[in-house]
């Protein structure tokens, strides 16, 4: 198994310059090249996570950190559209087998979005569901064959019951409404769907999904795959701000090398704040893999309290804690970088506005994060949804 592992991440350090060429055509595409969907495909990497019942390698998540962090080290985008298509394989797990069975019949991998923003209407039907509304952030929308939605069916007497619902991309429409600053190869665009029906095996309990207990889940021997929702949904995101982080190092020191004063003719290399500019920024690109590094030990542990509410929350932290590390870092970086950073061939800008655009996300925002985290340690109900 360990040289499987090597195997595929050789096979992702060789795709990873590739990606970093085509990066400004997927920011001007808004979303992720044919070819580069067709790489991902053909270098057998979106099967990382799959169960080998399902004709996967079942390798861990730190494969897949390790991969996606490879890959948004040459391109944020691409590494997150890899890690969601890599992750699919497990989030699909959350369903019964009957649409397990379904989605890997004639592949071991799932082009699938997704996204946590809730439906508009879900309402209970025979055999199943009918659903409504248009929801944003769908990444990976443009080449998915698989869209999974988030609703709450709410009925008289009962209490309100978050599920999941996966859908065939062909029940539902693509609003094309990715224009945004940062992360544009991703073509997170918004999705909807307008009174489909959903059979009943294309649905599961979300509030199971988040302590990793729906019954599809416990088919599966392997523990990586009755994790909890939100931490594993971290171990797929993460990396690609580490990732970023390490790339922004590299093209700094480059930068940095090559740069001189246009009006003084002055070699920035040879300045003492931006040597010291640039230890700060592989030390934190150092610490940012050490900390990656640590969160995946824990997650990985068997610990009997990892489904805890309180457990949940400080793993939310720990993923924040880094975002916002890599975040300073960049931050800190484009100050020394000069006006010739911001051109478009740069991609330190790019790494810049993705790293920045990454940091608020729902997932990842420091102060959600910590107001959840102060509030349970304070003996308080944290507020936040998305634990």
């Amino acid at each position: 198994m360990a040289s499987h592992r090597q195997e595929l991440i050789g096979r992702a350090r060789e795709l990873a310059p590739l990606f970093a060429t085509r990066a400004l055509q997927e920011e001007a595409k808004r979303s992720p090249l044919d070819e580069t969907v067709q790489d991902l495909i053909g270098s057998g990497i979106l099967a990382t996570l799959t169960p080998r019942r399902y004709g996967g390698h079942e390798l861990g998540v730190d494969t897949m950190a390790e991969i996606t962090r490879i890959f948004s080290e040459a391109c944020p985008s691409t590494g997150w559209i890899a890690a969601f298509y890599m992750g699919a394989a497990w989030r699909a797990l959350m369903f019964p087998e009957q649409a397990q069975r379904e989605i890997f019949a004639d592949k071991p991998y799932m082009l699938c979005a997704g996204q946590a923003a809730p439906l508009n209407r879900v309402s209970r039907v025979p055999g199943g569901y009918r659903i409504t509304g248009q929801t944003p952030w769908s990444s990976g929308s443009v080449h998915a064959e698989w869209i999974t939605f988030v609703g709450v069916l709410i009925e008289e007497g009962v209490a309100p019951s978050p599920l999941a619902f996966l859908v065939p991309r062909a029940d539902t429409h693509l609003v094309d409404t990715w224009f945004v600053a940062g992360m544009r190869g991703t073509g997170s665009n918004d999705m909807r769907v307008d009174d489909v029906f959903v059979p009943e095996y294309r649905t599961a309990s979300f509030a199971l999904a988040m302590s990793g207990a729906t019954p599809g889940q416990t088919l599966h021997a392997n523990p990586m795959y009755s994790k909890p929702f939100l931490p594993f949904a971290m171990t797929e995101v993460v990396p690609v701000l580490v990732g970023a982080m390490r790339g922004a190092a590299n093209a700094f020191l480059r930068r940095t090398q090559e740069r001189q004063g246009t009006i003084s003719g002055v070699k920035a290399a040879g300045k003492q704040a931006a040597q010291m500019r640039l230890a700060r920024t592989f030390a934190r690109a150092d610490a940012a893999e050490i900390l990656l590094a640590d969160y995946l030990r824990i997650f990985i542990a068997d610990r009997p309290e990892q489904a805890d509410l309180q457990d949940r929350c400080g793993m939310k932290l720990k993923a924040a804690f880094i975002t916002d590390l890599c975040r300073d870092g960049i931050n800190d970086i484009v100050r020394g970088i000069g006006g010739d950073g911001f051109r478009d061939a740069s991609p330190l800008q790019r790494y810049f506005r993705d790293v920045n655009m990454l940091a608020v996300h729902a997932f990842l925002d420091i102060d959600t994060a910590a107001e959840s985290y102060g509030r349970m340690a304070l003996g308080l109900p944290p507020e936040d949804m998305l634990l």
